[in-house]
């Protein structure tokens, strides 16, 4: 038979102080794993990003570029060692190639005779008469090996490029080197390059 007597008042008073006390402790333990889970997912999230940028860093390609002394052709080497090239697509604007050129890891480099024709006719247009420098935008999309894994890269560069009047008449171009304008370039490229020759024609009248 179950005891109708309640508990004397001493008796209530310590069984609300144990009660209390419960509740403290599992505050406590709450507090505890929840500190325990934000310090593991801050840690998480630290390995995560130096990992991200660990794996930026290893795709990270540019290329150079040194003109040969008679301003011909342009060779092309990875700036980093221990990257391969196993070939190189060039996209020039269309009025100055209609269609890209593409080149095998054996000789990476841009051929003065690719674009000249194409770089008179912006000369002409602009009504250029006098020496100068401007450049040339392109596109290159170069498919390299780095540590063992195949990896490619799509970039916008500059070409630096000469001029100057013939004796008979034109434009004389000499290449200079290349430089890069953007990483990573996603889109279409021949858009974005045709954008920027656009710009560079509209410097070249002004001048």
């Amino acid at each position: 038979m179950v005891d109708p007597t309640p508990p004397p008042p001493a008796a209530r008073r310590r069984q609300g102080l144990w009660l209390t006390a419960g509740e403290v402790i599992a505050v406590l333990a709450l507090v505890v794993a929840g500190l325990n889970y934000w310090d593991a997912h801050r840690q998480h999230a630290e390995e995560a990003n130096r990992a991200s940028v660990h794996a930026r860093a290893e795709a990270a390609f540019v290329a150079t570029g040194t003109a040969d002394s008679p301003g011909r052709d342009i060779m092309l080497a990875p700036l980093t060692q221990g990257q391969a090239i196993q070939t190189q697509r060039y996209v020039f604007p269309t009025d100055v190639l209609d269609h890209p050129m593409e080149i095998s890891a054996a000789r990476p480099q841009i051929d003065v005779d690719w674009i000249v024709g194409g770089l008179r006719r912006a000369l002409d247009d602009a009504h250029v008469r006098s020496s100068g420098e401007a450049q040339l935008p392109l596109a290159i999309i170069t498919t390299y090996v780095e540590d063992g894994d195949t990896r490619t890269d799509r970039s916008i560069y500059q070409i630096g490029y000469a001029y100057r009047p013939r004796l008979l008449g034109g434009m004389q171009i000499r290449l200079q080197g290349i430089a890069l304008s953007r990483r990573a370039a996603s889109g279409d490229l021949q858009v974005m390059v045709n954008a920027r020759w656009a710009a560079a024609k509209a410097a070249l009248a002004r001048h």
